[in-house]
């Protein structure tokens, strides 16, 4: 639900010939001092992507690399590519000094480019097999970081999840959860929500799947990630996890389930569960957010006037991972040093 055209950034004049495209849409990323490294789990049968960023990099298997004091759990929004939050999650590593946090990034099951295969029947995953998915990946984690204080960080939809991993692990040293743009009830009542529903129908999904894959199959892959920049204005690095990992026909069609079922299953705000773990929360909204409307900042503040809720002053989208994850990166790190917040 995060991957939209970004106001931001103008779109390019001719997607195919224009040298301005060219340059725009292959701009050099922000080099950072630590880059993930990927690595697959096995989760209970279901293959995993995930990112890792460790304290120490001459180790080749980073399972037994136990010293970091704090684990940052990243869950993303919809779609659930990890790979859109590199740069948001290398510049909270790059806050602080090696040995002091590990981050891991989880992508969702079905949205991974990195484990498509086109032989094999695709699986399509609800929300609910999502939460138990991140489950299972936090009790792994626990398992080789027993004595760590961990923090979760989701999202828009991540933040449900997160709360729903608090939920069913809260005695487990979950120390705080930061829920960014968080879509956290009523989902489909709000202006994406009703305006896109019809989008996430059975009929659409399948519409949607093979059409998408017709429509790469008629262009260059260079022509393509041209095509994409200038219908959603990104740039990159987005640009390219948008059109070399995203765009297929089966992510897409996963995509599209879970958010049916989000539509279906994110209602009532869970009142008593959030007053119950409010100390651990940080909640921050957007101020033009189309899935998260500032009706849901306004009745989180009435409700918990005592809590971390935040209104964002730096104009930062729903989408921040397309074209603001520096700045939001930055805001968070600030929090887990102190962890005051």
């Amino acid at each position: 639900m995060h991957v939209c055209a970004s106001k931001h950034v103008k779109p390019p004049v001719c997607p195919l010939s224009s040298p301005e495209i060219h340059r725009s849409l292959h701009t050099t990323p922000k080099k950072f001092s630590k880059l993930p490294e990927r690595k697959i789990w096995n989760i209970e049968g279901e293959l995993t992507d995930t990112l890792w960023w460790h304290g120490d990099s001459n180790k080749e298997d980073i399972d037994n690399n136990h010293h970091e004091k704090i684990v940052f759990f990243m869950i993303c929004g919809n779609p659930g590519l990890i790979d859109y939050y590199i740069p948001f999650l290398t510049t909270i590593y790059d806050e602080f000094r090696r040995g002091d946090i590990v981050i891991v990034g989880v992508s969702h099951l079905g949205h991974s480019h990195t484990l498509l295969n086109s032989n094999i029947d695709p699986k399509f995953y609800t929300l609910q097999d999502q939460i138990e998915h991140k489950i299972k990946c936090f009790d792994k984690l626990r398992e080789m970081f027993s004595t760590r204080k961990f923090i979760l960080c989701g999202h828009s939809i991540g933040a449900y999840i997160c709360s729903e991993v608090l939920r069913a692990r809260s005695s487990h040293g979950i120390e705080k959860v930061y829920a960014l743009f968080p879509t956290i009830q009523k989902i489909s009542q709000t202006p994406n929500g009703r305006m896109l529903q019809f989008l996430f129908y059975e009929r659409s999904r399948n519409l949607a799947g093979p059409f998408v894959q017709l429509f790469r199959s008629l262009f260059t892959p260079e022509n393509f990630k041209y095509l994409i920049g200038f219908i959603t204005w990104q740039s990159e690095p987005a640009l390219s996890v948008t059109a070399d990992k995203l765009l297929y026909g089966n992510i897409v069609k996963n995509a599209l389930y879970m958010a049916e079922t989000e539509m279906q299953e994110v209602q009532e705000l869970d009142e008593q569960f959030y007053r119950e773990h409010l100390p651990k929360y940080v909640f921050y909204f957007g101020k033009s957010d189309m899935w998260v409307p500032l009706d849901h900042y306004r009745d989180l503040l009435k409700r918990f006037p005592e809590g971390n809720v935040f209104l964002c002053e730096d104009g930062m989208p729903h989408a921040f991972v397309i074209g603001h994850s520096e700045k939001m990166g930055s805001k968070v790190a600030k929090w887990i040093k102190t962890l005051s917040i």
